[in-house]
C-alpha cells in the first residue's frame, strides 16, 4: 500500500516550507535561491512554481501558473495547471534541495532554544540501575499468583511462567548484572507476549534471542525517539523499520552530530546512577523519578 504521507511542501504563494507539521517562513532572498537551485524545468519567470508537494511513496503533486502573452488584446492571462512532467530522479533531486533547506533553517531556529534541549536531554538521558533491579522484582511479584494452585492457567502455561520466573531469579548470577553493566543484561519477554507472536507454540520459549529484550536499550531508544521528535530536522528521518534495525549506539551517534551543529556543548550522554533505600544521609541527593514500569507496560509501549 502507497504511503501517501506528506514528505515536505513548499507554497511560494505565502514563502512557507512545510515539513513533518512544522513550517518555516522563506524570505525573498531565500525564495529566490529555491528557485535557482530548482531550475527551469521546475520555475521559470513565465511559468511559476506555486505549490508542491512530495509524499512518503514517491508521488508528487505540482500546481504552477503560466503566464502568455495574447497579441490579439496586448496583455498577459495567467493559467493555473496541474505540472506533472518531471520524472522520479528530477522529483527527488528537487525534494532533496528543499529538505536541506529546511534543515539548515529549522536548526537556526534551534540554535536559539539551545537551553530548552539542554534541559529536554538532561531528562531524558538518566538511567537508574536500581530501576532495573525494580522491574526484576516487580515482574516476579506480578506473576506469583501463575503458580498458585488455584490459578486458572492451564498446566502448559504454567509452565512457562515457571520458567520465565526462573530466569528472572537465575539474572542476579549473571556478572554483567553483578557490575550493574545493564546494557550487558537482557531481560525474558513474558509467556503473554510469547503466546501473541506464537500462538501455536512452534518455538520453544526462551530459546531463540527474539525471546529476549534489553530493556536498558529500549528505554534509552524510547527516550531518542522523543528527542528526535523534538527537534523535527528532515536529516533525522528514520523509518520504522530503520528504527528497530539500528542501534541505540547508532541512533545515539546520529543525534549527536546534530546537536552539535546546533551548539557545541549539547550531547545526548547516558548517566547510569545506583540508588538504594538504605544509602548513608550524605550519600548525596536523588535524582530522576522511580519506576513502577512492569514488563508489560514496556513491551506495550516498544
Amino acid at each position: 500500500m502507497s504511503d501517501t504521507t506528506p514528505r515536505i511542501q513548499l507554497n511560494t504563494l505565502d514563502g512557507s516550507l512545510w515539513y513533518n507539521n512544522r513550517v518555516e517562513k522563506l524570505s525573498e532572498e531565500e525564495l529566490g535561491e529555491i528557485k535557482s537551485a530548482a531550475g527551469e524545468f521546475w520555475w521559470t519567470d513565465n511559468d511559476e512554481l506555486i505549490m508542491l508537494t512530495t509524499y512518503l511513496d514517491g508521488t508528487y503533486q505540482c500546481e504552477r501558473k503560466k503566464k502568455t502573452w495574447s497579441y490579439r488584446n496586448g496583455t498577459y492571462s495567467t493559467t493555473v495547471y496541474k505540472f506533472v512532467a518531471a520524472t522520479q530522479t528530477q522529483m527527488k533531486d528537487l525534494e532533496s534541495k528543499l529538505l536541506s533547506k529546511f534543515d539548515s533553517l529549522r536548526i537556526e531556529r534551534l540554535k536559539k532554544e539551545a537551553d530548552k534541549i539542554s534541559g529536554i536531554l538532561s531528562d531524558e538521558y538518566n538511567i537508574l540501575i536500581n530501576s532495573f533491579k525494580t522491574m526484576r522484582n516487580r515482574m516476579l511479584i506480578d506473576t506469583d499468583w501463575s503458580q498458585l494452585a488455584d490459578s486458572p492457567l492451564s498446566a502448559e502455561d504454567k509452565a512457562l511462567y515457571a520458567k520465565f520466573r526462573q530466569y528472572l531469579r537465575d539474572m542476579t548470577e549473571d556478572p554483567a548484572w553483578l557490575s550493574n553493566d545493564v546494557f550487558q543484561v537482557d531481560f525474558p519477554i513474558t509467556p503473554k507476549v510469547y503466546l501473541q507472536n506464537d500462538p501455536n507454540r512452534e518455538v520453544e520459549y526462551l530459546s531463540v534471542p527474539e525471546h529476549f529484550q534489553n530493556q536498558a536499550a529500549l528505554r534509552v531508544k524510547f527516550n531518542l525517539s522523543r528527542i528526535y521528535k523534538h527537534l523535527g530536522v528532515p536529516g533525522l528521518f528514520i523509518t520504522d523499520e530503520e528504527w528497530n534495525s539500528k542501534s541505540y549506539e547508532e541512533l545515539t551517534a546520529d543525534l549527536n552530530k546534530y546537536l552539535s551543529k546546533i551548539n557545541s556543548d549539547l550531547e545526548f550522554k547516558i548517566n547510569l546512577k545506583i540508588i538504594e533505600d538504605d544509602r548513608p544521609e550524605n550519600y548525596g541527593e536523588e535524582t530522576g523519578q522511580r519506576t513502577q514500569t512492569t514488563i508489560d507496560d514496556v513491551n506495550e509501549i516498544t
